[in-house]
């Protein structure tokens, strides 16, 4: 069984308790698959990254724009205090009216509007690649959030177990030390270890709820929303295994629609060297004033050519700024490339470890178990001396949360290698096929 195929069931068999929202002030009871969904719908991170998509569509149509006539309708009044001739021909009257309908169409540009369209529509690819990776981000930080949400629940009830298991202690160092059996300094020690158990659970606690409010946080949440985690074992992984195909990194995609789309300003910008040919034409009416030098309802037909010869260095300016945008781009797509690398061989390393501590924290718990029961029967019978079991009970607090942290490192650990893999939409898909 490969690691892409039990890593997906992490998430396909989180698939158990609705969201239940506040009514009545209840707080919201969220599993893993609750928590994604909540979050495609409230995180700001995505709703940003979704804007600036939008932003990038909408230059789409500016740039198209160039592409089509340009039809505009003129109008003007003027009053002179008196009219002007030349000779015997009236120029101006005391008041004429103008009304111009043009149109001008491009029809020549030296490539530079279809290189502004296709700068225009690369820079929107980008733009949403950069929306799958914030999405991809936001998966992976709930996911991340989550379990360490739980890991921090079940570190309380670890915490609970051993204040419980030293008070029983205290009292048995109590009761001998009624009988006489043991000295005082059993019933102190036994009180201090207690005491320091009681200081642990309130950091468990603390811990716990400094995980929810990162958890809050990931999904999109205002810290104000009461959230209880769902009871239940949806959240573990099962024996039967899933197919997985690594997919394209979002980012890698982005940059790659970054490096086309700086090609295209490079274009765009050279073609300001070159010069510019459009069609024009017009209807002048004018119903009031001296019709000089053009009669009124008149149809005017041209062509008109542009070439820019002096413009103090801007288009130059603007070539070298494309040139550099273009440099950068490929290598931001290079360090990208090597960045997700780094990703990938990380999260394969990572799991590795979480899984060989798993391994090896499962003995040591049991372990440590048998030689505490071991002890606290010893210490009963007064042949074990109370340093021993509290010492027991400690290394079995310490390996337990040894445990869970492995535990909860390879749920974490399989999170990152789909983000490192481009797989985390099967976290959102996933959820969404189970409906």
């Amino acid at each position: 069984m490969g690691k892409f195929t039990i890593i997906i069931l992490i998430v396909a068999n989180a698939l158990a308790s609705q969201i239940v929202f506040a009514a009545d002030n209840r707080p919201v009871v969220l599993n893993l698959e609750s928590s994604i969904q909540l979050a495609l719908e409230t995180s700001p991170q995505i709703g940003s990254a979704n804007a600036s998509a939008a932003i990038s569509k909408a230059k789409i149509g500016r740039a198209r724009s160039a592409l089509y006539p340009n039809l505009g309708i003129e109008s003007g009044y003027s009053y002179i205090t008196k009219p002007t001739f030349f000779g015997e021909t009236p120029v101006l009257d005391t008041d004429t009216v103008t009304n111009r309908l043009v149109a001008r169409q491009i029809v020549y540009s030296g490539g530079g509007t279809q290189a502004n369209v296709s700068h225009a529509r690369l820079g929107y690819l980008a733009a949403r690649h950069g929306a799958q990776a914030a999405r991809a981000d936001v998966l992976t930080n709930v996911g991340t959030a989550y379990f360490r949400a739980r890991q921090a629940k079940e570190t309380i009830d670890v915490a609970n177990a051993s204040m419980q298991s030293l008070a029983a202690s205290y009292d048995a160092a109590e009761k001998l030390h009624e009988s006489g059996i043991v000295t005082k300094s059993d019933v102190l020690r036994a009180q201090v270890a207690l005491t320091s158990a009681k200081a642990d659970l309130i950091a468990a606690t603390n811990n716990y709820n400094i995980a929810i409010a990162a958890l809050r946080t990931a999904i999109g949440l205002p810290q104000s929303t009461d959230i209880d985690l769902a009871v239940d074992s949806t959240d573990n992984a099962a024996d039967a295994a899933l197919s997985a195909v690594p997919g394209e990194r979002p980012e890698i995609a982005a940059a790659s629609a970054s490096v086309l789309a700086a090609d295209a300003g490079k274009k765009a910008a050279k073609a300001g060297k070159l010069p510019a040919v459009s069609l024009v034409a017009d209807y002048f009416n004018q119903p009031v004033g001296a019709q000089f030098p053009r009669l009124t309802n008149t149809v005017m037909a041209g062509v008109m050519v542009t070439f820019n010869i002096f413009d103090g260095g801007l288009t130059s300016a603007a070539i070298s700024e494309a040139d550099a945008a273009a440099k950068k781009s490929r290598q931001d797509l290079e360090n990208e490339k090597r960045r997700v690398e780094l990703e990938q061989q990380a999260a394969n390393l990572d799991l590795d470890s979480a899984n060989a501590r798993v391994e090896t924290t499962a003995n040591q718990v049991q372990s440590a178990e048998e030689s505490l029961r071991s002890l606290q029967v010893g210490y009963k019978e007064g042949i074990t001396p109370l340093t021993d079991v509290l010492s027991a009970q400690t290394a079995l607090t310490n390996v337990t949360v040894s445990r869970l942290a492995a535990l909860y490192d390879v749920k974490i650990a399989q999170i990152n290698l789909l983000r490192a893999y481009g797989l985390t939409d099967v976290l959102a898909n996933q959820m969404r096929n189970s409906k």
